[in-house]
């Protein structure tokens, strides 16, 4: 997404980067598509234990699977929710970064003149 160009820039002797905007609008699009994706998961997993819960109904083996299975899942949905955190995140913080390039870019070019930078 981005390149670093090691040659000099033109104020005050900065390192210019390069960055692929389609690229980061790609990456982006991908990290919202996995969010949703694990959100479904997550989901299911609800409704699949839920299932199970109301089937086994009552007595010795329901009370097995509430204590073992009940809890994992509880852990498996936390840790499914966390990592839809993490990946919103790595989500806002390309698309920021992008802005953030872009606008950037636009003002060096409204100082030198060239208006239609955007």
């Amino acid at each position: 997404m981005t390149n670093p160009d090691p040659t000099a820039g033109t104020d005050a002797g900065g390192i210019r980067v390069a960055a692929d905007p389609e690229a980061a609008a790609a990456s982006a699009t991908r990290l919202a598509e996995a969010v949703a994706e694990l959100a479904a998961v997550r989901s299911e997993l609800s409704a699949l234990l839920f299932g199970v819960d109301a089937a086994i109904g009552a007595g010795g083996p329901a009370g097995a699977f509430r204590t073992g299975f009940v809890p994992a899942g509880g852990s498996v949905a936390e840790a499914l929710r966390a990592t839809e955190g993490r990946l919103e995140e790595q989500r806002r913080t390309v698309v920021a970064g992008v802005d953030t390039l872009v606008g950037a870019d636009a003002e060096v070019s409204a100082r030198i003149g060239r208006a239609d930078a955007r």
